[in-house]
């Protein structure tokens, strides 16, 4: 029986080489680099591919099964585009996108379009994953990157979406990111991002313990030849056999006390 798995990152790089464009591989090293170096790396997997055309998506859906669908390219106002067989690259159908998500994407709860214009982008593909975030206008790269990063590093720490994005946006400002440069998180109204949680509960620490002091439930006693042993036990019952059961699964630690000899045998 295997355990849970970690939480998987996919991100899709489609950038037409002779066109120009953002360099998408140096954002993929550094947010490979900032999981690895994650407070919970463990709960994060990464998976990454370059020159993506729109055949491939489905294939990479299929295979990883990613809970986070990250796309760093380009963009038009028709939708993100990819790239074709001649070099050259050409938009996607958002509705269409959105449609494969919903048919081989279901896992998928959040959407990263590190694009620029992909906000109206986002604000569709919210509508099927939950959430996803986007840009209103042009971004640079060095500010694309750094949202990417700092917001993977909110996450491997444990942070839910909304504190995470909130976070990496207020690092992007202290660099000088304008407004129009600051990334917007869209989310359906059933989605709680301050309560969204990317990382499986087990790759987290568990909670603090809150303090409760057990209450004295029962007395127990035994004999064993002629010494008899009394022990004050502590638990969620006053049921003298149910601590009993516990004591004999080996599931309490505890030490008998003799409290009186006696000339019988038990």
């Amino acid at each position: 029986m295997t355990g849970p798995q970690p939480t998987g990152v996919l991100m899709l790089s489609a950038v037409a080489t002779r066109l120009g464009g953002p360099d998408t591989g140096e954002e993929q090293r550094q947010v490979d680099r900032m999981i690895r170096e994650a407070r919970y790396r463990d709960g994060l997997a990464l998976h990454t591919a370059q020159a993506v055309q729109g055949e491939d998506i489905l294939g990479h859906l299929l295979d990883h099964e990613p809970t986070v669908l990250h796309f760093s390219g380009h963009a038009s106002d028709t939708g993100l585009r990819v790239l074709t067989p001649d070099g050259g690259d050409a938009p996607l159908v958002t509705e269409g996108l959105g449609d494969l998500l919903a048919a081989a994407g279901k896992q998928v709860r959040l959407v990263v379009l590190n694009a620029c214009a992909t906000d109206p982008i986002a604000q569709d593909l919210a509508e099927v994953t939950g959430c996803a975030i986007g840009y209103p206008a042009q971004v640079s790269d060095r500010t694309a990157i750094t949202f990417a990063t700092q917001f993977y590093r909110c996450v491997g720490a444990g942070m839910p979406v909304g504190p995470a994005y909130e976070a990496a946006r207020a690092v992007i400002r202290m660099y000088g990111a304008d407004e129009n440069e600051l990334p917007v998180l869209r989310q359906s109204p059933a989605v709680n991002m301050d309560a969204l949680h990317l990382l499986h509960p087990a790759f987290l620490p568990p909670p603090p313990a809150q303090g409760r002091i057990p209450d004295p439930t029962a007395f127990l006693a035994r004999r064993t030849g002629t010494k008899r042993h009394t022990v004050l036990a502590t638990g969620p019952t006053d049921s003298g056999t149910e601590l009993r059961a516990e004591l004999a699964d080996g599931n309490m630690n505890v030490q008998w006390i003799q409290v009186e000899e006696t000339t019988e045998r038990g």
